[in-house]
């Protein structure tokens, strides 16, 4: 079983409406996503679980996601490799 470390702390539903977004965080040391259709490759399935605050949830397995930001120039479509898929959280993260 491998030790992440995220800067979330969650267990109740929310109606937090960016919900599902993508946020940028110094916390974090893996990338996670809690969306399917994020994930450009197969995700290869893995048992592992991820400590998020108090509580370590499972981890479905790992794949490559996309972000699409905005910046100066359009936008631009960065490939994530690595990425978790953990379907009980309930935003996505990726650390910078």
């Amino acid at each position: 079983m491998g030790v992440f470390n995220v800067a979330f702390d969650y267990k109740e539903p929310s109606d937090y409406k960016l919900c599902n977004s993508v946020f940028f965080n110094l916390g974090t040391t893996i990338y996670i996503f809690n969306d399917r259709v994020r994930f450009v490759s197969q995700i290869k399935p893995i048992l592992d679980c991820i400590y998020i605050g108090l509580y370590i949830e499972e981890i479905v397995g790992f794949g490559i996601a996309i972000v699409i930001i905005n910046n100066p120039k359009g936008k631009k479509k960065i490939l994530l490799t690595g990425a978790a898929y953990v379907l009980s959280f309930y935003i996505n993260l990726v650390y910078i």
